[in-house]
């Protein structure tokens, strides 16, 4: 029997670590998603606005590898960064 594969592209990116430089500081592409999307889902849920018309509430649930919808949703997005940003104080 196979079983599913259960790591997260998020959780695949910070461990790879690759990334770009914000503002001349390196920054993993994991960090830069997870404060991007911080924003685009408060403003998709409290605010009911699609950030552009390209983002899909569905590639931020398989990026993350969360479940959910509107406030629960967003929750367990927090839970992500919050754990993100108590190990990692730049950001």
């Amino acid at each position: 029997m196979q079983t599913k594969n259960t790591i997260s592209q998020y959780q695949t990116d910070e461990l790879i670590g690759e990334g770009t430089t914000v503002n001349g500081t390196p920054m993993k592409w994991s960090k830069w998603n997870l404060i991007i999307t911080k924003r685009d889902l408060n403003l998709y849920v409290k605010c009911g606005m699609k950030p552009h018309r390209g983002w899909r509430v569905t590639d931020v649930k398989k990026y993350f590898g969360i479940k959910g919808t509107g406030e629960k949703l967003l929750a367990n997005f927090m839970e992500i960064y919050n754990e993100a940003t108590t190990h990692n104080t730049n950001i």
